[in-house]
């Protein structure tokens, strides 16, 4: 523990008290105790979720009293409408809790432009296929901007043209295949 300087007396701000502070904390110590700072930093607030009151410390605020409540109201907070919500990334997702795929995720969204392209196709999307924006701006999830993609085939090329080039190679190789069975018949 520092030493205290035995000259010097200050009244502290929180429950008026004398006190001696540290030294090198003449200026600075106002209150003579870190729970006596504490209590006189407190600001009472409801939590938003279960509406029990706790404080939080001043220019510090806070909505809920745990994080157990926090990340029950990010499940079904007490006002939600269905209201779009835009990730960090710039990905619009939806609340869909029947959704087969968010049955374990705590906030029961998924991707908006995955939903446009199941309603599109009219099926469940499955885990490897990715939906692609057009002109790259993610918020954009009109049906005429979005691709299918898979899994597994180089990044920049749709499904439609990977289909394709594989109808090219196999005219190309059907077209070798007849030359040489007409080389050999005559």
């Amino acid at each position: 523990m520092g030493d205290r300087v035995k000259s010097v007396t200050k009244k502290c701000k929180g429950c008026g008290t004398e006190f001696h502070p540290k030294q090198g904390r003449l200026e600075t110590n106002e209150w003579c105790s870190r729970e006596c700072f504490y209590r006189s930093h407190r600001v009472y607030t409801t939590c938003r979720t279960c509406g029990k009151e706790f404080y939080h410390l001043k220019g510090k605020p806070r909505k809920h009293c745990s994080r157990k409540c926090w990340d029950g109201s990010e499940k079904h907070p007490p006002n939600f409408k269905g209201d779009k919500h835009t990730s960090g990334k710039g990905y619009v997702y939806i609340y869909a809790p029947d959704h087969p795929y968010v049955k374990d995720h705590p906030y029961k969204r998924v991707a908006e432009h995955r939903l446009v392209m199941e309603k599109m196709l009219g099926r469940y999307l499955h885990p490897w296929e990715i939906v692609h924006h057009k002109d790259t701006i993610k918020a954009h999830n009109d049906p005429d901007n979005l691709e299918l993609w898979v899994t597994g085939h180089p990044n920049g090329e749709e499904v439609a043209q990977i289909y394709i080039k594989e109808i090219f190679q196999l005219r190309t190789r059907i077209t070798q295949l007849e030359t040489e069975l007409e080389m050999r018949v005559n």
